[in-house]
């Protein structure tokens, strides 16, 4: 199995709020790329990274008003990518969501978050005392 992550920075603003594709000639977030040269170049690159599922790292926004798996899928269709389906893990506020786009012929995913009295979940907060002083952080 092959599996890779990759960081899209401001993959995000990429897509529209209806997750749509902003494949257009307007400049992307990044200095000097438009954002069909930007869309274009990640969908060249996880198509040849061959992957069974890639973990994208500032992958579109989840909230109320966007939906990041539906854009990551409608982004796969677009290239023709072998990795086609989503799944998120625990929203973000910070727009810097994780979301698995994997090969649905090849795996299955499922987000099953254990529960721990030791830690909490990954959408929660862990305390700890980072300087010594007594004080959880």
């Amino acid at each position: 199995m092959r599996v890779a992550t990759y960081n899209v920075e401001w993959f995000s603003n990429l897509f529209g709020d209806d997750g749509a594709l902003l494949h257009d000639g307007r400049w992307s977030a990044r200095h000097d790329v438009t954002r069909a040269d930007q869309l274009d170049a990640v969908g060249r690159v996880i198509g040849a990274l061959e992957a069974d599922a890639v973990l994208i790292v500032e992958a579109p926004d989840i909230s109320r008003k966007r939906d990041g798996v539906a854009a990551l899928e409608r982004f796969a269709k677009r290239y023709d990518l072998r990795p086609r389906a989503a799944i998120a893990g625990f929203a973000s506020e910070t727009q810097q969501e994780l979301i698995l786009l994997y090969d649905p012929d090849i795996l299955g995913a499922v987000h099953a978050p254990g529960e721990s009295t030791e830690a909490p979940r990954f959408d929660g907060e862990f305390e700890i005392d980072l300087d010594i002083d007594a004080s959880a952080d």
